[in-house]
């Protein structure tokens, strides 16, 4: 009865998948004595300085953000002439991503001595003869030290009021998941960081995220 009830709780695995959750950080510094209308005209572009190829890719991500948010006039680099008036923000995207190696110490595994041992005699009487044979198992022989490498995925966002020229919103997204495109991984921190501004307080926090159903992040 037990190994039938083991099976039918496999196969409900494997049919329902596994679970996905996504992790990152968000980080952000806000003019408390700006007022972000959501009847301005921004215009949102890309921060030449900053990898312009692959951040001119996420600023749609950026622009339909920020409609969701309540903001009615967005318009891109690439329509800014379609704006019937002028500019009130400016807001420069960029995305980069940064790899680094770090050393640590780690158990090295292979076979060692159990501390059991089987006694095989032949033999009779005067004669007998017996050997012992000690037995192996699987463990750890030393520890060494090794290189890892871990990689940043990185999303920031700067809004600057144009009459001003002052930034008035400054906005850090990062991730380290693994076995990730680097396309997947940055539309998920574009998406999850513009649904999580807060235009009134600087906020500091870590979240995951549990992903919808068979979702895969290459």
């Amino acid at each position: 009865m037990l190994v039938k009830y083991f099976c039918i709780f496999i196969l409900f695995s494997l049919l329902t998948g596994c679970t996905t959750f996504m992790s990152a950080s968000y980080s952000s510094k806000v003019d408390p004595d700006y007022y972000f209308s959501r009847n301005d005209y921004l215009l949102v572009t890309y921060d030449n300085k900053a990898n312009p190829l692959e951040s001119k890719y996420y600023i749609g991500q950026v622009v339909e953000g920020l409609k969701r948010r309540g903001f009615s006039s967005v318009y891109s680099y690439k329509n800014k002439e379609d704006s019937p008036q002028p500019f009130k923000g400016m807001l420069f995207v960029s995305v980069n991503k940064k790899s680094s190696s770090y050393e640590y110490d780690s158990a090295n595994y292979g076979m060692v001595d159990s501390g059991k041992s089987t006694t095989n005699c032949t033999g009779y009487g005067y004669s007998v003869n017996c050997t012992e044979n000690k037995q192996k198992t699987y463990g750890v022989t030393g520890h060494s030290t090794k290189t890892g490498y871990l990689t940043g995925y990185y999303f920031s966002l700067d809004w600057y009021d144009i009459k001003t020229e002052e930034r008035v919103l400054n906005i850090f997204s990062s991730s380290y998941e693994k076995r990730c495109s680097d396309d997947k991984l940055y539309s998920f921190i574009v998406n999850e960081t513009m649904s999580r501004i807060d235009f009134n307080k600087p906020n500091k926090y870590e979240y995951k995220v549990k992903m919808p159903k068979n979702y895969t992040c290459k």
